[in-house]
């Protein structure tokens, strides 16, 4: 078993993509000030593509760095994970 802490917060949105993930704040919680308008540098959470964009995000990692890495590792990482957490079962300890 293992898990990747924080993971969404590891995806870095490209500047040109940060359009799609503005949101308003009110300083101090009063509406009745104008609100500042901000942009997301990292991937959020609650969003219903996050898991598809993590999943994407770790795979496409594991391929551009294969070459850095043992088959198997490479391996667990493209089949057993699914967005943050990873599950493998073995027939022996090491």
């Amino acid at each position: 078993m293992a898990d990747i802490e924080a993971m969404f917060h590891q995806i870095q949105i490209p500047r040109a993509d940060r359009d799609s993930l503005r949101f308003l704040w009110w300083r101090n919680g009063n509406l009745h000030e104008e609100p500042t308008e901000y942009k997301m540098t990292a991937h959020i959470f609650v969003a219903v593509s996050s898991p598809s964009c993590a999943n994407f995000a770790l795979q496409k990692t594991a391929k551009d760095n294969a070459h850095l890495f043992d088959e198997s590792v490479t391996s667990t990482v493209l089949r057993d994970f699914y967005v943050d957490d990873c599950l493998k079962s073995v027939e022996t300890d090491l």
